[in-house]
């Protein structure tokens, strides 16, 4: 607001120079010279952590140690609790066994032309060929002999109708040796395979899953009970010896070194804020600490307002480096902090006040001289930025301006 009213009071001192009668005017000339600009707005916010990480219980089981209570500050690496593994050692025996089955299984149909089954195919095989081959043999002899009178036909019939059921028992152990052959081959290989595969990788995620049985902090910070997405505890605090089921959240752990501010402007100041714009924070809880931050983040969604007739208000989020151990022993979570968002910034500005600025057909422009021995000129210049102290402009060189 007070920057509004001096943009009025420039305006209304952009007048003519005729709305003033030159002989009853007293000429005053002030100095005017480069000067550091620094505009900020203040702004209240609450301390909160950078990082919220919910612990889960990684297997179902019971708590056998409850190390860490909620409430209580940990340190990174700290033992918060420990899982009772009966169930989950169960559950890994009958993980490796189905592993060492699909393996054997798989190792089986590696080596399958050379295994019982396809060894037992080919004599069948062979065995068949050779019943035939006799067979044969003694048919053509009993052939022989029959020319000759030798053998009755009815010899020779036995032995052609021995030979078609040997050629067809042939045939048979001919196909059933590639029905064997085959049976190690192609979508057998790969179910087996891929059996060994999800069979290895069940064994190896429980063991992963073993090796969790301690939970342990990644970060300094609150250990607290599991919020829900509205922010609400979700249940009662975990207790030695509760019996818990795989992925359930256990601990919510809040970081006490990497913190940031969440605060709300209102909707006539949102439009100063950018991101990074350098923030500095204080508080009234941590009077000799000052925070330099960075504002990251503005919310495009209004907040709920607070009361009846309240206007929009956006939630913008500050980052700040992360605290040392001195200034976390002061600096708590929760508490409120008050922030000097830097909007405007210039280490050489011009500002002149407000009834020195004139306008006319031609334009905005000073009365200017560069010294006091020095005649007057018009300067025309450029408005720039509001100040307690005057108005910014531009194209002006240090010297005096008349008022």
């Amino acid at each position: 607001m007070l920057a509004a009213l001096f943009v009025l009071a420039a305006v209304w001192s952009l007048r003519p120079d005729s709305d003033q009668p030159m002989a009853q005017e007293e000429v005053t000339w002030r100095p005017v010279e480069l000067q550091p600009l620094v505009q900020q707005l203040g702004l209240v916010g609450r301390v909160e952590p950078a990082e919220l990480r919910t612990l889960s219980a990684p297997f179902e089981g019971s708590i056998q140690e409850l190390a860490a209570a909620e409430g209580s500050r940990v340190e990174e690496g700290e033992v918060l609790l420990r899982l009772d593994t009966t169930q989950i050692d169960i559950q890994l025996r009958e993980a490796l066994a189905q592993r060492l089955q699909a393996q054997r299984t798989l190792s089986d149909l590696q080596g399958w032309e050379q295994g019982p089954e396809v060894a037992r195919a080919r004599r069948m095989l062979s065995s068949s060929q050779l019943n035939l081959n006799d067979t044969v043999r003694r048919l053509n002899e009993s052939r022989s002999l029959l020319e000759k009178g030798i053998v009755p036909r009815m010899e020779v019939e036995a032995l052609e109708q021995q030979a078609t059921m040997q050629r067809l028992d042939l045939e048979s152990a001919e196909a059933e040796l590639v029905s064997i052959l085959g049976q190690g081959r192609g979508d057998n290989r790969r179910i087996a395979e891929m059996e060994l595969e999800n069979a290895a990788a069940r064994h190896e995620s429980l063991l992963e899953q073993r090796e969790h049985r301690t939970l342990r902090a990644p970060f300094d910070g609150v250990v607290m009970p599991p919020l829900s997405q509205s922010g609400e505890t979700e249940r009662e605090p975990v207790q030695n010896g509760a019996h818990v089921t795989q992925g359930q959240p256990l601990f919510t752990l809040a970081s006490t070194e990497r913190i940031h501010i969440v605060a709300h402007a209102e909707e006539v100041d949102i439009n100063m804020l950018e991101p990074g714009q350098q923030v500095t924070v204080t508080g009234d809880a941590f009077a000799n600490i000052e925070l330099q931050g960075e504002l990251s983040s503005i919310g495009v969604q209004r907040m709920e307002p607070q009361g009846y007739g309240a206007g929009a208000s956006y939630q913008f989020i500050v980052s700040v480096s992360p605290l040392t151990p001195e200034q976390q022993r002061h600096i708590r979570l929760g508490m409120s902090a008050n922030l000097h968002v830097t909007t405007y910034r210039s280490d050489a500005a011009m500002v002149v006040p407000p009834e020195a600025i004139r306008q006319d057909q031609n334009g905005i422009y000073v009365e200017y001289r560069a010294s006091s021995q020095d005649e007057s000129q018009r300067i025309d210049i450029e408005i720039g930025t509001a100040t307690p102290s005057g108005i910014e402009v531009f194209g002006l060189p240090p010297g005096l301006v008349r008022l």
